[in-house]
């Protein structure tokens, strides 16, 4: 098993190794945004991929840190959780709250990745901020069934965390020329064992590992994000992994594929029920 965490949405992610304790103040999944200046519109990595090569670390006192190719650090000052917040737009378009973390990290921002002193800014989670997801995806509603208000993450697309099974991400390398890995599809947790088949994830309802309970909400559908190389920050001229990844998997609950069509699917999306510990090596119980 391997878990990782995405700091800022559709920057690159931390492999937080054996341990992972879910109450960690500093570290949590996509708590960050980078939004755009004058529109306030979520900036991805699909519009955006040279975010994907910006590292996030902490370093012995709990300071964030943010490193990029030829750039020097930038150290992270955590906004007034008093202070206002900014209102930006999600990619499907709905509204979600942010705090501001100034103008050193939005120069920085935007010096690297659109190589302008301006531009870009990035934003902060407060718990306060919590999003109603069945209000901002009313077309889920009546679909998956397991989805609730309190499903939603933070500044993830639906749900609070995402889970891969390693023989997905197997059965479709056989389909392709250069191999691929979860990395490409952003999971925070990658399971592996000889007794999962391929794509068998999607038919779970509730995981639990180590101390840590969740619930599927939603087969995760994949979009062009999967096409840029994480690692090399590069479009695939191909449309891979996600070409052949929407020929050979599709949704398959016939009211899914109503809904979402032909789209690849790969992992699934869960809700964090329990919190708790996980560490790597931990058996996997799945009803």
């Amino acid at each position: 098993m391997k878990i990782v965490i995405y700091e800022v949405q559709s920057m690159y992610c931390t492999d937080l190794g054996p341990t992972f304790i879910e109450n960690n103040v500093e570290l949590k999944d996509r708590s960050f945004i980078v939004y755009g200046e004058k529109d306030h519109e979520f900036r991805a990595a699909k519009t955006c991929p040279k975010l994907l090569l910006i590292e996030v670390s902490v370093n012995s006192t709990g300071d964030l840190i943010f490193t990029a190719p030829e750039q020097n650090p930038l150290i992270i000052t955590l906004p007034n959780p008093k202070g206002k917040p900014v209102i930006i737009t999600m990619d499907n378009k709905a509204p979600a709250h942010t705090l501001d973390c100034g103008d050193e990290a939005a120069k920085w921002l935007s010096q690297y990745v659109l190589n302008k002193p301006s531009g870009l800014r990035l934003g902060y989670y407060r718990s306060q901020f919590r999003r109603d997801i069945k209000q901002q995806f009313p077309e889920y509603v009546g679909v998956y069934n397991n989805m609730r208000r309190e499903s939603a993450g933070i500044y993830t697309n639906l749900t609070s965390y995402h889970l891969i099974n390693q023989r997905s991400i197997d059965a479709l390398n056989q389909h392709l020329v250069e191999p691929t890995s979860a990395n490409n599809f952003r999971a925070n947790i990658i399971v592996e064992s000889d007794n999962l088949e391929a794509y068998s994830e999607e038919y779970w309802d509730w995981i639990k590992i180590g101390d840590v309970v969740m619930r599927l909400i939603r087969p995760c559908t994949r979009c062009a994000m999967t096409t840029v190389h994480p690692e090399r920050a590069a479009y695939s001229k191909q449309r891979e992994p996600l070409k052949s990844l929407e020929r050979v998997n599709n949704p398959k609950q016939p009211a899914y594929f109503k809904l979402e069509g032909k789209r690849g699917v790969m992992g699934i999306q869960v809700e964090l029920w329990k919190t708790g510990e996980i560490q790597v090596g931990d058996e996997v119980f799945i009803a």
